[in-house]
């Protein structure tokens, strides 16, 4: 599997009174390309689903150098591994092919009583054919 490329534009409600992005808005936008990449791999309204959903677990951000107003970025996904209830991505936020920042992902899947339960098997599956 290659490399999954979102792109995003830098826009002022996204920056600090200096024009840098604000630290938080680097989750969300890793978040936006993660939503994007499910849907990529067919994964239509998972968030909308009943009986199972997907949390963050962990996440360990690096900053490696600012992102300005009105950059245009590409927010990139990895899959790293993947268990029966859980599943790790790297995630890469470029300017052009500079690395501005990088984010470990492991997002678990809870049942509808928020307890850990197994990925749904055709979404585990999409999961599994990504790894390395």
């Amino acid at each position: 599997m290659t490399t999954f490329r979102f792109p995003i534009r830098v826009y002022i409600e996204d920056t600090d009174a200096g024009g840098i992005v604000y630290h938080a808005n680097h989750i969300r936008y890793f978040e936006r390309a993660r939503t994007e990449w499910l849907r990529a791999q067919g994964v239509q309204h998972y968030w909308d689903q009943h009986d199972y959903s997907f949390v963050v677990h962990q996440i360990n951000v690096q900053y490696h150098k600012p992102i300005f107003m009105d950059n245009l970025l590409n927010v990139t996904v990895d899959v790293s591994s993947c268990k029966s209830v859980s599943f790790t991505l790297q995630q890469n936020i470029y300017r052009d092919e500079m690395l501005l920042a990088s984010a470990s992902v492991t997002l678990a899947c809870l049942d509808a009583q928020l307890k850990p339960r197994r990925i749904p098997e055709f979404i585990h599956d999409l999961i599994v054919r990504s790894v390395p």
